[in-house]
């Protein structure tokens, strides 16, 4: 169940007439589908970012390691 907004994280209204959701904050009107594939999009580009992150960590040398500690 979308329950915010993937842009500005805002809160949803249902519009029963058109079905679909508008956010409060910054306007976005799409379908329940639409906001689903909206997070979706976020969490992987999320999760793809933190393992990037991890991975440039695990590759620098024990000397840069220690230094962020």
């Amino acid at each position: 169940m979308v329950k915010f907004c993937p842009e500005c994280g805002g809160s949803l209204n249902f519009d029963t007439i058109t079905k679909n959701f508008i956010c409060r904050g910054c306007g976005l009107y799409a379908p329940r589908e639409k906001f689903e594939e909206l997070h979706e999009k976020i969490n992987t580009d999320d999760r793809k970012n933190r393992s990037d992150d991890y991975l440039d960590w695990w590759q620098s040398s024990k000397k840069d390691k220690k230094n962020d500690h």
